[in-house]
């Protein structure tokens, strides 16, 4: 029998391997104790050995009862470790929300009962609990139990998510969703102290036999810490554009162990989506990153002004979106760009488009890039909508922006959207989005980043503990959204730029790049490593030769000299032959002649 400090690891080990592996696989956990029990135990104490999982969260409104109405129970005693799937129902339903929550549950018994003889039902003080069969099989290890649990749930989470969805379906006011990841995340927070005897270790089954990896199917994935923003520094030619990439589609797919190959392929599939690339430069502005207004023609007319939203807003509005819908799915919908062009798709064919009233119709002519042409029912006068504030009516939900005047009309397009952008709308996968800005501190960073100085802390950010909106000049709402990482690159090699000033540089983590012969791939590593042990010495680390330069298919020592290096060289020392010359000789190569070269 495993102890009860190896069991209690073993568990939390499992949990945390199974949502390594799967974002979307979220848990929480609750003590299951006694009175006097310690507080600080996740699970308990030996008074009462057993805790419970969260994969559900289904508020009531009732009094008392339990707002995490469908859990994973394990227990454990001196014969066996078993594990109970429970739902546990609200007391004397009082409102449609506890209703539906019944309804939910009589739904899942009608299907978890074709399971036959794996379960046993049983319903106790208001809690239908399906127990794993043992009548004749204990389990004195946790391989022997985490084998059939793992073949459990890839029944049971489909069958809870898709008779969710049904109730949804038939009440969008039912609320239900799958524990999300901020709500895991505050409560690793709050039991922070626990957890911390587990994060330096490696994830899942070190303390136990290696065939669980066999029996359960399962591969530990030891997931680094991936901070919100993060800044990767070091001299030209050390990798650090290479290794945004390979962090993003870490950050994208959450496995740590993706060949670059697979990253690179990852990476080019959700650019300018999931994630986003842009490089600074000293003409980078707030307008370029954030908001601003562009002056613009349409069709030959007139000078007028747009509001412009830069890249940054525009990835963190995807994944504020991402965040809010998968949180929500009541209030989901598609994505308006697409909606509209399936809405305005038959003026391919036809002339118009027929648009119904109350009492009349419209006709909808032409489409150009920002207005919607129409006539009304009578007479040839054409008339214009903003497809603008039709989006940011769509993304609100309703129109609390024309109240008079051509309301009559954006409203009924208003409502066709709607019933398309929620018609066959799937559930929303939360994801994880990603900003790369290379060469970060080459623009004015306090003059673009703005608000962004303090929105894009982590406590400040849209599931944080202190979520910060602000108001941008434009008098749009701005919020960063916690599943948007910042990744950056900064050359330190570079003096003639700003470095970053100490307001933001505390939000950022630092991650140093610097050369690194040993890589795999890198020709004449003696070579470089000696270069770089006499340029440390004249100028710091900073100045030293990135190990790139010494890399390729086409790699030689001669060209890597005499036309990328002995040009580094003559810039970083001011154009001072003889220190270069130097430099190469303690290197054991011999340059001369003017332009300096190589001499074979």
């Amino acid at each position: 029998m495993i102890s009860y400090k190896d069991y209690e690891k073993h568990v939390y080990d499992w949990l945390m391997t199974k949502h390594n592996k799967d974002v979307n696989f979220t848990f929480s956990l609750r003590q299951k104790a006694n009175k006097g029990a310690e507080l600080n135990y996740f699970i308990g104490t030996e008074k009462s050995s057993y805790f419970s999982t969260t994969f559900w969260f289904i508020p009531v409104a009732f009094p008392g009862s339990s707002s995490d109405l469908i859990n994973l129970v394990f227990k454990i005693n001196k014969n066996e470790i078993s594990y109970h799937i429970q739902f546990n129902q609200t007391k004397n339903p009082d409102n449609k929300q506890n209703q539906l929550a019944l309804e939910l549950i009589k739904n899942i018994r009608l299907k978890l009962d074709n399971f036959g003889d794996r379960f046993s039902a049983s319903e106790d003080n208001n809690k239908m609990e399906y127990c794993q069969v043992s009548s004749n099989k204990q389990y004195m290890n946790f391989e022997s139990m985490v084998f059939d649990l793992e073949e459990d749930l890839k029944k049971i989470i489909p069958i809870v998510d898709t008779e969710i969805q049904n109730i949804k379906a038939k009440d969008t006011t039912f609320i239900a969703h799958r524990f999300s990841i901020e709500e895991q995340n505050k409560m690793f927070k709050k039991m922070g102290d626990r957890f911390k005897n587990y994060e330096n270790h490696d994830v899942a089954f070190n303390l136990i036999d290696d065939t669980i990896e066999e029996i359960a199917g399962i591969t530990p994935i030891e997931l680094k810490h991936q901070p919100l923003n993060q800044i990767l520094y070091g001299p030209p030619g050390t990798g650090k554009t290479y290794n945004t990439v390979l962090e993003a589609a870490k950050i994208v797919t959450g496995n740590e162990n993706i060949s670059y190959s697979e990253a690179l392929q990852v990476f080019n599939k959700n650019l300018n989506n999931q994630i986003e690339f842009i490089t600074f430069h000293q003409n980078y502005s707030y307008e370029d990153f954030i908001q601003g207004i562009r002056p613009d023609t349409e069709n030959g007319k007139e000078l007028s002004f747009e509001k412009k939203d830069g890249v940054f807003k525009r990835i963190a509005d995807r994944a504020l979106k991402n965040t809010t819908d998968s949180e929500k799915p009541e209030t989901a919908k598609k994505d308006f760009d697409a909606v509209f062009q399936n809405f305005i798709l038959p003026l391919i064919e036809e002339d118009e488009i027929e648009v119904k009233m109350k009492k009349t119709s419209f006709y909808i002519t032409q489409i150009s890039e920002k207005s919607i042409e129409f006539r009304k029912n009578q007479g040839d006068s054409q008339h214009t909508l903003s497809i603008n504030t039709l989006r940011k009516m769509y993304n609100d939900g309703v129109n609390e922006i024309i109240l008079g005047g051509l309301q009559p009309y954006y409203n009924p397009i208003l409502k066709v959207l709607l019933e398309k952008g929620k018609s066959q709308f799937t559930p929303v996968e939360k994801k994880n989005f990603v900003i790369i800005i290379d060469e970060i501190n080459r623009a004015n960073i306090s003059r673009v980043f703005g608000e962004l100085i303090t929105l894009i802390e982590e406590d400040k950010r849209y599931g944080g503990k202190i979520p910060m909106r602000v108001t941008l000049p434009s008098g749009d709402s701005f919020i960063v959204p916690s599943n948007l990482y910042i990744i950056g690159t900064m050359n330190t090699a570079d003096k003639s730029i700003a470095l970053l000033d100490i307001a933001l540089r505390r939000r950022f983590e630092f991650v140093p790049k610097y050369p690194d012969p040993t890589v795999e791939g890198v020709y004449d590593s003696v070579v470089l490593s000696l270069l770089n042990k006499a340029i440390q010495s004249r100028k710091g680390y900073d100045f030293t030769i990135g190990h790139a330069y010494f890399m390729g298919d086409d790699y030689k020592l001669e060209n890597t000299v005499n036309k990328k290096v002995i040009p580094l060289l003559l810039e970083y020392f001011m154009n001072n032959e003889e220190e270069v010359i130097k430099i190469f000789k303690e290197a054991n190569i011999n340059i001369g002649g003017w332009p300096l070269k190589m001499i074979v």
